[in-house]
């Protein structure tokens, strides 16, 4: 520990931080400490808005779902071991919003971490703007935009092909409720 004396504490801060999101895991009997890194054997939800996202003949989600924004975070939920009606009451309360395309729930993929995992992503819970807020970071960057497009594109049509990511479509689109 007297090592950590001799660093800048803005190291120490950066080294805490990384530690805690990579190794503090949850258990049965406290709360997780946020945030923190899922494992391979975890589950995510990412909600779809529009039905070109979605190809329901093959009940496949469409890669462009999985697409990051600018930040490179891409917003998810965390749906290891609840029912489907509370994923979908996640999505209703917390995911529908004014913004335009975004007043309705068309679908939803299921994705296993592993599979984030297996693309050298990392699925971070992070309770932030909701609890069970989790953010898909590590998208490849480079000082090439299209190079960058065309990886993050190739990761995107993978997530979208795996045989373990599920597309699940509600038997009517899920709308905000006041």
């Amino acid at each position: 520990m007297k090592f950590l004396q001799l660093l800048p504490s803005r190291w120490v801060n950066w080294l805490a931080t990384l530690l805690r999101i990579e190794f503090a895991e949850p258990n049965e009997n406290s709360a997780p400490a946020v945030p923190y890194g899922l494992s391979a054997s975890e589950l995510v939800t990412r909600f779809i808005y529009s039905e070109r996202r979605m190809n329901k003949l093959r009940t496949r989600p469409m890669p462009d779902s999985f697409y990051p924004p600018a930040d490179g975070e891409l917003s998810v939920v965390h749906s290891t071991g609840l029912p489907d009606h509370e994923v979908w009451e996640i999505g209703r309360t917390h995911a529908l919003g004014d913004q335009p395309g975004r007043d309705r729930i068309r679908g939803r993929a299921d994705v296993p971490v592993k599979a984030l995992i297996d693309r050298k992503l990392s699925a971070i819970r992070d309770d932030n703007p909701f609890k069970r807020h989790t953010s898909v970071i590590g998208w490849p960057t480079s000082d090439d935009a299209d190079q960058q497009k065309q990886q993050r594109t190739g990761i995107c049509l993978e997530l979208s092909q795996d045989p373990d990511v599920k597309l699940i479509i509600p038997e009517s689109p899920i709308v905000h409720t006041a």
